[in-house]
């Protein structure tokens, strides 16, 4: 009997009922991903990319199906549980950075931290590593609007890997930046990858899918091509 994936994703569908008549957002989906993997899911716009990251991600549950990680059947949680498995295994990149504007860098950084049982000091340090690895080791004391675009993005990778989580989920990371700008992100995430965590990207944009390892394209909410590079 084979070893079970990282990540299995089962014949999962997504219906919304505003839609009724209309096609499900995701049409019996499965998706397995090794840990330590660097996928890039592409597709066109509405091909169903962000309602499967965002099932992934426990913010959504399907109406049909299963979604795993770890072996932990996501949405067999409770609310509290489910919120626990998001803090403990999962870090968030989104095209909106989301980042305060009154925080500086480190305490945007060490928002995800407000809820765990660590010392002021440890999250500082784990704040300040978070930092480290995204290479704005110096700029913990600025506020965003004294970063780049390229920057802020960077923060908003660090915010997500803060807690250590196994799993980074990046939604459109580089929507927004132009393409030197774009490359330094990817960087960041490349790196996380040679680090030894799963990177799952949601990406329109060819050369941003390239970083990846593996490439799986969605079109009317199903998977149509699965390839490795």
């Amino acid at each position: 009997m084979s070893e079970p994936r990282f990540v299995e994703i089962e014949r999962v569908t997504k219906r919304y009922e505003a839609a009724e008549g209309q096609p499900p957002a995701l049409d019996g989906v499965s998706l397995e991903i090794d840990e330590g993997e660097f996928v890039a899911l592409m597709g066109p716009s509405g091909s169903g990319k962000s309602t499967l990251l965002t099932a992934l991600g426990a913010m959504n549950r399907p109406t049909e199906g299963r979604v795993r990680v770890d072996g932990i059947d996501v949405y067999g949680l409770g609310e509290e549980k489910r919120a626990d498995f998001r803090h403990e295994y999962l870090g968030f990149v989104f095209q909106q950075h989301h980042l305060l504007p009154y925080l500086t860098t480190r305490e945007n950084v060490e928002l995800p931290l407000a809820v765990a049982s660590l010392a002021s000091r440890e999250k500082r340090s784990r704040a300040a590593d978070a930092l480290a690895r995204v290479g704005l080791e110096g700029k913990e004391h600025r506020l965003p609007s004294e970063l780049s675009g390229g920057e802020q993005s960077r923060v908003a990778i660090a915010r997500a890997i803060v807690n250590r989580p196994p799993l980074v989920l990046a939604d459109e990371p580089t929507g927004n930046l132009d393409s030197a700008t774009a490359a330094s992100v990817m960087e960041a995430l490349s790196e996380l990858h040679a680090a030894g965590r799963t990177v799952f990207l949601v990406t329109h944009d060819d050369e941003v899918a390239a970083w990846a390892r593996r490439t799986v394209r969605m079109r009317d909410g199903r998977i149509v091509a699965d390839s490795a590079s």
